[in-house]
């Protein structure tokens, strides 16, 4: 029997499947892997198919729920992330489905699937705000304080598009497939080209510029330019300004071609890796130099300033410069980190980044659990 390598398991599990790129992948999942999961980590994502994946469609009815009822009255009282959680289920829910095969969880996701879907307005909108307010970054239901709160729509159609797509190239599901061409398409319909509001202007920006990596993994499948050129658009507004001059995005080019640590740009906290997951698209479709220097380079900025020794990422939600920073790792922070190391090993085929997939993997996201969870 041959066992597959932790780090392709990695890639199998966090990596999106993709056409040919312009300049293909260092290294890249084999075509047909299949998995034999034994130990700790079997259990651990055993555990997780059992006690989470399969159930949560129903223990979690509000997940699409809030979808459904988006402009009904009396609104729901929300969090600004509110629209992130389908998506993440379904990204989570087929990472797992490639590692098992289990029928039970894919006839799961399958029906979630086409519930959510069913969701989607005319307009392709899959979010769960009321009609005037979506993809503004405002909401009259969200922070309680008796003003509009600030929304992180975009965060959360970006995560439908990762989930959606996922799921299209695992099972071949064209109804993900369209779907996620759907919000593709308004995202452009709404903010490409010269436009009076861009994406940059609706705040929350380390979360609502993450479509950047969402369209250029679209453009792959479509051939659509406008989702590439949307995707370019958003990576020059990284850069946008206030009026005083004040960064209003991450500025993750030019800061990262220019050598700075990570958590010396203007935004150092956790989600601002998905906008960086779009550099690293950038790099193989378009073999964009630029943007393979600035993704690798913060990479390796967070690996020797900000992972802690148990492969951690983050102290309080963000980057702080030092790897002995007290505050809080959350686990959500650690996952975008194993996500941008399978960018980095599928760019690079370093095997430092693989032992840094590994150290994490079993560190601080399974076995932390298993020991946590008793």
């Amino acid at each position: 029997m041959r066992y597959v390598p932790l780090v392709l398991l990695l890639i199998g599990g966090l990596a999106t499947a993709a056409e040919p790129a312009s300049v293909p992948p260092a290294c890249d999942r084999p075509p047909g892997t299949k998995y034999e999961l034994k130990g700790p980590l079997a259990d651990y994502v055993r555990g997780v198919s059992e006690q989470w994946l399969k159930v949560a469609p129903t223990a979690n009815p509000g997940m699409l729920e809030m979808f459904r009822d988006r402009d009904r009255q009396p609104r729901r009282a929300m969090e600004p992330w509110a629209g992130e959680f389908a998506g993440k289920y379904l990204t989570a829910g087929t990472q797992v489905y490639r590692l098992t095969g289990d029928a039970e969880l894919k006839a799961i996701l399958a029906a979630f699937v086409h519930d959510w879907v069913a969701l989607q307005a005319d307009d392709g909108y899959l979010g769960p705000w009321p009609k005037d307010s979506r993809l503004t970054g405002k909401a009259p239901n969200v922070g309680g304080k008796g003003q509009p709160g600030d929304t992180w729509d975009a965060w959360g159609h970006y995560h439908a598009m990762l989930g959606l797509l996922l799921w299209h190239d695992t099972v071949t599901d064209d109804r993900a497939l369209k779907a996620a061409t759907r919000i593709g398409d308004l995202l452009c319909d709404r903010f490409l080209g010269d436009k009076k509001t861009r994406l940059v202007d609706t705040g929350s920006t380390e979360m609502n510029l993450a479509p950047v990596h969402g369209l250029c993994l679209l453009y792959r499948r479509t051939k659509d330019e406008r989702h590439l050129k949307l995707a370019k658009q958003i990576v020059a507004e990284f850069a946008a300004t206030d009026g005083k001059g004040k960064p209003l995005a991450g500025d993750y080019l030019r800061t990262g071609l220019a050598g700075k640590e990570f958590f010396e740009t203007p935004k150092p906290r956790w989600e601002s890796l998905h906008p960086l997951l779009g550099l690293a698209e950038l790099a193989t479709l378009t073999n964009d130099a630029d943007s393979r220097k600035a993704f690798e380079h913060f990479y390796w900025s967070i690996a020797k300033l900000d992972r802690h020794n148990n492969g951690g990422f983050s102290s309080g939600e963000q980057a702080q410069g030092n790897p002995y920073h007290p505050g809080a790792i959350e686990t959500c922070c650690t996952i975008a980190w194993t996500a941008m190391g399978v960018e980095m090993l599928r760019l690079t085929a370093n095997p430092v980044v693989a032992d840094e997939l590994e150290l994490s993997t079993l560190n601080s996201i399974g076995l932390t659990q298993l020991v946590s969870s008793g």
